[in-house]
């Protein structure tokens, strides 16, 4: 079996949520360095102020490090990450030519992974072995991408002009691990900028293997809010006017928000994906809590939803006399891959023979926070894409029973590798 499908394979058989992903970090720094790399890890990797409120407790911290431990992560790595996931490996050829990055997201879904008879990755001993975790959107396949192309580039390091970063990221699923390492300043001398992620879509299909997509200009914005409710407990049977019930107010707002027109001038979406209210059946709910997103194509529709968002929230709480907070994470924004790079992407996919059919565009259809990156390459006035690499699947991403085409991996390696060739030669 390929080196590379195997760290997929223990990847995926460990799986960390955003923000835990210390052995996953370990792991790779390891592999990093010992195929001759120097990595940045834990707080040289990440700005602990972009991250202050997410960021792990001491505790949970430590809790995370001795789970890392037990899951066969090397002690000595697992203490230089400080309990912060991420780790950059930086090619530097000494000579003098452009920086190229490229991202790979490490982090999972807080899903239970189903050990069916029949479903690969059960039957071959590498399903999910912590509870409520499992790699259902490629990223054990993305890492071990990144891998494979930090080995295939330190090879050809003597061939090579400029550096290259390789940057693996944690809490893509999450929020602001794209930025936390972007206001640490990695991308700042960034002159190109590429991602991947497998199983996107072409022509308004899935990819299926033997096909990749050069870039995608479709990337909706995503802001999300964390919004309670303040109601008043009373028995429902008692003195029931003095009542607040929060639980009806947020289900009224999140019926509304499923409820907001679409937009002419592009795409929008909104999604409540989860909402906890009350305490005990016959207590008229004194909370609610409810986790909002909502996402545009342009600056525009996303000012139009949260004008709407928030219209909303105010008419519910007002309609039930009573008063909602709410934590705002922020914004991740739209991006546009560059035709510029995309023509590169080609001509690399081009040259492997595992790829029959490439298309030029592709489509995202969402979100993914390497549009912070691509951003920033883009202000520095460099060139960046988020390329599709198609691989057959089991399930459709986010499904519990995900698994993918592993002969994606090493067709992605050399894609890429070809790609450095061109930009850094």
């Amino acid at each position: 079996m390929n080196q590379f499908v195997e760290y997929r394979r223990e990847f995926h058989h460990y799986p960390e949520i955003g923000w835990r992903e210390i052995r996953t970090s370990a792991r790779v720094a390891e592999i990093l360095e010992t195929m001759g790399y120097s990595c940045l890890m834990g707080k040289d990797v990440l700005n602990e102020e972009t991250i202050s409120f997410e960021m792990l407790g001491e505790e949970e911290k430590a809790a995370e490090k001795e789970r890392a431990i037990a899951q066969g992560a090397a002690p000595a790595y697992v203490e230089r990450s400080g309990g912060y996931p991420g780790v950059i490996a930086i090619l530097d050829t000494g000579k003098e030519g452009p920086v190229t990055a490229f991202r790979f997201d490490i982090d999972c879904l807080p899903y239970q992974e189903p050990p069916n008879p029949g479903f690969r990755p059960f039957d071959e001993g590498y399903i999910s072995c912590n509870a409520e975790c499992v790699h259902a959107c490629g990223h054990d396949a993305h890492t071990a991408v990144g891998l494979g192309l930090a080995d295939a580039l330190l090879k050809r390091k003597d061939e090579l002009k400029g550096k290259v970063k390789i940057i693996f990221q944690p809490a893509e699923e999450r929020y602001n691990g794209a930025q936390a390492i972007v206001d640490k300043g990695h991308l700042d001398d960034a002159e190109n900028f590429i991602s991947i992620h497998m199983a996107l879509t072409g022509e308004g299909r899935p990819l299926p293997s033997n096909t990749l997509c050069c870039g995608c200009k479709d990337f909706l914005s995503d802001c999300q809010l964390d919004v309670t409710f303040h109601g008043r407990a009373a028995h429902p049977c008692g003195a029931a006017q003095e009542g607040k019930n929060a639980l009806l107010a947020a289900c009224s707002a999140a019926m509304n928000l499923h409820a907001i027109a679409p937009h002419e001038a592009g795409l929008c979406r909104v999604n409540v994906g989860k909402l906890d209210a009350g305490v005990v059946v016959n207590t008229i709910a004194p909370t609610a809590f409810m986790s909002i997103e909502y996402r545009g194509q342009t600056q525009e529709i996303s000012q139009y939803v949260r004008g709407r968002v928030f219209d909303i929230l105010d008419g519910s709480a007002k309609a039930y006399d009573m008063e909602y907070t709410y934590i705002d994470f922020g914004e991740i924004p739209a991006a546009q891959s560059d035709d510029a790079m995309m023509e590169i992407i080609k001509r690399a996919a081009g040259q492997v023979n595992w790829f029959k059919k490439i298309y030029f565009e592709g489509s995202v259809g969402g979100t993914d926070d390497a549009s912070v990156m691509m951003n920033k390459v883009q202000a520095n006035g460099g060139i960046a894409t988020y390329v599709g690499i198609g691989t057959d699947t089991t399930q459709p991403l986010h499904n519990a029973e995900f698994d993918l085409d592993e002969e994606a991996i090493p067709a992605a390696i050399e894609m890429l590798v070809h790609a450095v060739e061109e930009l850094n030669r």
